[in-house]
C-alpha cells in the first residue's frame, strides 16, 4: 500500500513539474513577486519619511513670564515644532486638518501661578489625526510636569523655611525672592542631571532588529510563500476534478488498490509538491533577499509541514465542494485572494485595525503568517511556534474531514 501511495505521488510530481508553465508560475513568479513587492513595501515604510517632530500651534493669550517659560520648555522637546499664532488661525488650521493640535494658554495663567492657585491650559486636538495629537499631548504633559515639579519644589522650600523660622519677620518681597531662588535651584537640578532615565530595546534574538513590524522582503517572502503554496495545492484539487471528469480516477480503481490508497497517493503528491515549492521560496528568501529564515530550523520545518498539510486539505475540500473544474478554479482564486489579504500575506498585519488582526486568527493563513514572522522577525523558536503549528493541524483535520466525506470519484 505504501509503495502504491509513493508511486502515485511521484507520478503526480513528475507530471506536474515537467510543465514549463507550472515551473514559471510556481517558482519564477513567486520570486519576482517577492522582489518587486518587497521593494515597494520597504519604500513605503522608509525611515526617511517618518517625521521626527510634529507642529504644535501655541496660542499665548496670557503673554506672561510663566507662559513664555512653558513655551520655552516645549521648544526644548525635539519632537515638538512650536508655532506661535492667534486663536483664529489655530482653529482654522485644525478645522482644515493642517495641524493636529493646539495649546491655548489662557489669560491669568501667570498670575495664578504667582498666587499659588491651580491653573489650566487648553489643548485642542484634531479628530482625524489622533496619533499625532496624542504624541503632542504627551509632550505638553511632560513640559507641564517639569514646570509643576520645579514650582512644587520651590513652594516646599518656602514652607520648610517658614517652619524652621528662616522667614520669620520676612516681607512678602523677601518671601517671593526666596521662592524664586528655590525655583532657580530646582530648575538647575532638573537641567543638569536627571536621576531616572528610561531606555527602549526590542526584546528579540535578532542583532539588528529595528522594530516589530516586518518590512521589505521580511514581509513579502513569507507572504508570497503563503499565497502561492495555496495556488499549488488548490491546483492539485482541480486536477482531481479533471481526472474524475475524464474518467481517469475510475480507470485507476480497476487496479488492485482501494479509493483510500488512490486518494492518499494524490494528496501525498500535492503535499510533497507544496513542500518543494515552499522550500525553494525559503532558500531564495535566505540567499537572494537576506530574509532570516534559518534562525530556528526545527521551528521552520514544523511550520512548513503544518501549513503544507493545511493547504493540501483545503485544496481537497474545494475540489469536493465544487462540481466542475471551472467552479473550482473560480472558487479557488477568490478564496486564495481573500485568505492571503485578510491573513496578513499582502501587508504587515500589525498596520491594520485591531478587529482585522483578530479576524486573521480565524484563518489558516493568519496563523501561518504569525508563525513565520515569529521565526523571521521576532527570532523565536520551536516552543513559541508550537501553538501556530497545532492550530494549522487543527484546520487540516477539519478540511480533510469535509473533503474526504464529500469527494466523489465519479
Amino acid at each position: 500500500m505504501v509503495k502504491r501511495i509513493v508511486a502515485i505521488a511521484w507520478l503526480y510530481i513528475k507530471t506536474t513539474y515537467t510543465s514549463r508553465a507550472t515551473l514559471i508560475f510556481a517558482i519564477a513568479m513567486p520570486l519576482l513577486f517577492t522582489f518587486v513587492l518587497g521593494q515597494a513595501l520597504e519604500a513605503g515604510f522608509s525611515d526617511d519619511e517618518t517625521p521626527t517632530s510634529w507642529p504644535l500651534a501655541v496660542v499665548d493669550i496670557d503673554e506672561s513670564a510663566w507662559s513664555r517659560d512653558l513655551v520655552g520648555r516645549l521648544g526644548e522637546d525635539p519632537s515638538v515644532e512650536v508655532r506661535i499664532m492667534d486663536i483664529d488661525s489655530a482653529s482654522a488650521l485644525l478645522d482644515d486638518q493642517a495641524l493636529s493640535a493646539a495649546l491655548v494658554i489662557p489669560f491669568g495663567f501667570g498670575a495664578g501661578i504667582d498666587a499659588g492657585d491651580p491653573v489650566t491650559a487648553g489643548f485642542l486636538q484634531s479628530a482625524e489625526r489622533i496619533t499625532e495629537s496624542q504624541i503632542l499631548l504627551e509632550a505638553v504633559n511632560a513640559a507641564v510636569a517639569d514646570l509643576t515639579g520645579s514650582l512644587d519644589a520651590a513652594d516646599m522650600a518656602v514652607r520648610v523655611a517658614d517652619e524652621v523660622g528662616l522667614l520669620a519677620g520676612a516681607s512678602n518681597a523677601q518671601v517671593e525672592a526666596y521662592r524664586d531662588e528655590a525655583f532657580a535651584r530646582a530648575e538647575a537640578e532638573r537641567t543638569e542631571a536627571r536621576p531616572v532615565a528610561t531606555t527602549t530595546e526590542a526584546v528579540t534574538r535578532l542583532e539588528d532588529a529595528s522594530g516589530t513590524i516586518p518590512i521589505g522582503a521580511s514581509q513579502t517572502s513569507p507572504g508570497v510563500l503563503v499565497m502561492f503554496a495555496l495556488f499549488f495545492t488548490f491546483g492539485g484539487g482541480v486536477s482531481l476534478i479533471v481526472e474524475r471528469d475524464e474518467g481517469t480516477l475510475s480507470r485507476l480503481l480497476v487496479m488492485p488498490m482501494g479509493k483510500s490508497t488512490l486518494l492518499a497517493g494524490k494528496l501525498a503528491g500535492i503535499f510533497t509538491g507544496a513542500l518543494v515549492q515552499m522550500a525553494i521560496m525559503v532558500l531564495a528568501g535566505q540567499l537572494l533577499f537576506g530574509v532570516r529564515w534559518g534562525q530556528a530550523p526545527a521551528a521552520l520545518i514544523v511550520m512548513l509541514l503544518a501549513y503544507g498539510l493545511a493547504g493540501t486539505a483545503l485544496g481537497l475540500m474545494v475540489a469536493a465542494l465544487a462540481r466542475t473544474a471551472a467552479q473550482a478554479n473560480a472558487l479557488g482564486t477568490v478564496s486564495i485572494m481573500a485568505l492571503a489579504s485578510l491573513g496578513g500575506a499582502w501587508w504587515p498585519i500589525e498596520i491594520v485595525p485591531g478587529w482585522m488582526q483578530s479576524f486573521a486568527l480565524a484563518l489558516p493563513t493568519g496563523w501561518a503568517m504569525r508563525g513565520f514572522q515569529d521565526i523571521i522577525t521576532r527570532g523565536l523558536g520551536l516552543p513559541e511556534v508550537a501553538l501556530e503549528a497545532a492550530v494549522l493541524i487543527g484546520f487540516s483535520v477539519l478540511f480533510f474531514a469535509v473533503g474526504i466525506r464529500r469527494f466523489s470519484f465519479e
